[in-house]
């Protein structure tokens, strides 16, 4: 008999996270969540390794960024439970008191939906801006009554910097560190592409606070302890949004 727990899965450009949470936990996250992990979108295969060990999922919900490919390399893994029902997300016209404004709501990325869901959830009746910072940085608006208004993308800071190198004769491919006064080029690159991130947050917030006082921001992804000490605005921090998304869904899948 299948386990009560579900098997989240957030497939990204760079990495794969997961996390296995209670069925239907209605307590907080700490509470709900079982375990957490991740690997290189790369080495996805590895994880049928690190699930081998597991008892069968209640169900497994999957958002996916990373195209085809992931997803057939995804379902070879997921063959360690064939009679599992599994369930890719798609994002929706409206799903857990969030309505969906893009133009075409089912062309809206399923990372991006999830997020949004979760931060409803966070911040109950408030305004929230969601940052999600990882291959790309997404900065998309919910208001409070749930109406994602749109939102905005931009490369990511390792994105940012990859571009400099790949683009220029004389700029170099090595790591650097955040500097307020950069004395070498490796930390001017960090350091200007950090910035950038951080003005964009902020500019956007700013956007958005001139009309909602109450205006909450949320940050997450794996960037988004890097841009965090460049922020001058309110915000709260999120270890991953997209998980905490996903299992607000799975609650209300038949």
């Amino acid at each position: 008999m299948p386990s009560r727990y579900n098997l989240l899965i957030d497939i990204g450009n760079t990495f794969v996270k997961w996390g296995r949470y209670h069925v239907l936990g209605n307590g907080s996250e700490e509470a709900d969540r079982l375990e957490t992990g991740h690997a290189l979108l790369e080495e996805m295969a590895s994880l049928a390794v690190t699930w081998k060990a597991l008892a069968a999922p209640h169900r497994v919900l999957i958002s996916n960024v990373a195209g085809t490919r992931a997803r057939s390399t995804m379902l070879r893994v997921l063959e360690l439970w064939p009679d599992v029902d599994t369930h890719w997300l798609t994002a929706q016209p409206e799903q857990c008191g969030v309505r969906n404004g893009y133009r075409n709501p089912h062309q809206l990325g399923p990372d991006r939906w999830a997020a949004m869901i979760a931060a409803r959830s966070i911040a109950d009746t408030r305004p929230v801006l969601v940052v999600v910072c990882g291959t790309a940085t997404t900065l998309d608006f919910v208001s409070a009554d749930g109406e994602f208004t749109g939102g905005c993308i931009m490369p990511g800071v390792g994105m940012m910097i990859r571009s400099l190198h790949e683009g220029t004769a004389a700029l170099p491919d090595a790591t650097g560190n955040y500097a307020d006064h950069p004395k070498q080029t490796v930390d001017a690159i960090v350091s200007g592409c950090q910035h950038a991130q951080a003005g964009a947050i902020e500019r956007i917030y700013r956007l958005h606070e001139r009309s909602h006082s109450d205006l909450m921001c949320l940050l997450s992804g794996g960037g988004g302890k890097a841009i965090a000490p460049r922020l001058t605005i309110p915000f709260v921090p999120h270890d991953n949004l997209v998980l905490e998304g996903l299992h607000r869904i799975s609650g209300t899948l038949a």
